[in-house]
């Protein structure tokens, strides 16, 4: 068995970058940069080497839960300025409000926070195993590399949850829960309904082209 802690920031300030995507703590994400105020908000966290906001956007409104980044790459950079670079997921937080800090960009007051202190479930955790193992199995086919049985990742539900399907909504509130054990039961429902759906090579083109993130 294994332990995680809950940890709390007082609140801070951080550039945002709203999108109709969902970013978890150690995924990787490709990204392509054309809006200026987000081509100045990128060179800023690059030349300072620090983090920024990507909060889910679902054109209605901006979640308040999301996960801060840091620019693992950049591929390419364009002559008109526009870049296309990989971001890495950090720690996850909580909006509280948009500031007004006189830049191009909008800026957060946040708090960070991680899961709760709790035991992992051990047979949870190897049911999900097995269940994404034998889902990348056949929808990915070799382009995603299976999960070691005896694998103890913290938050192991993070790296799980990139290739399992979930529909953004889903992944939101995936996101925001605090408690490992209860992201590895939503995966192992999950998993258990979608995997006798695979066998169709629809469903198959539907699940590799769904995700977005960059295998680990």
């Amino acid at each position: 068995m294994t332990s995680t802690a809950m940890t709390l920031s007082i609140p801070q300030h951080l550039p945002l970058f709203p999108l109709n995507v969902v970013l978890f703590p150690d995924s990787l994400l490709p990204l392509h940069i054309f809006e200026d105020r987000y081509k100045t908000l990128v060179n800023e966290c690059v030349t300072d080497e620090s983090e920024f906001g990507i909060n889910y956007f679902d054109s209605q409104k901006i979640h308040s839960v999301g996960c801060s980044a840091r620019v693992k790459e950049i591929l390419k950079r364009y002559d008109d300025g526009k870049m296309d670079i990989v971001v890495e997921g950090t720690r996850r937080y909580v909006l509280h409000k948009i500031i007004d800090a006189k830049t191009v960009y909008q800026v957060g007051d946040v708090t960070y926070f991680d899961d709760e202190p709790q035991q992992q479930n051990d047979a949870i955790r190897m049911r999900a195993i097995a269940l994404y193992n034998r889902l990348v199995q056949v929808a990915f086919r070799g382009s995603v590399q299976p999960i070691a049985d005896g694998n103890l990742k913290p938050q192991l539900s993070f790296l799980l949850v990139q290739k399992s399907g979930l529909d953004l909504g889903q992944r939101q509130h995936f996101l925001s829960l605090r408690s490992e054990n209860e992201r590895m039961e939503i995966l192992v429902k999950h998993l258990e309904s979608v995997l006798p759906l695979v066998a169709g090579q629809k469903k198959i083109e539907a699940f590799v082209m769904n995700d977005g993130y960059l295998p680990r």
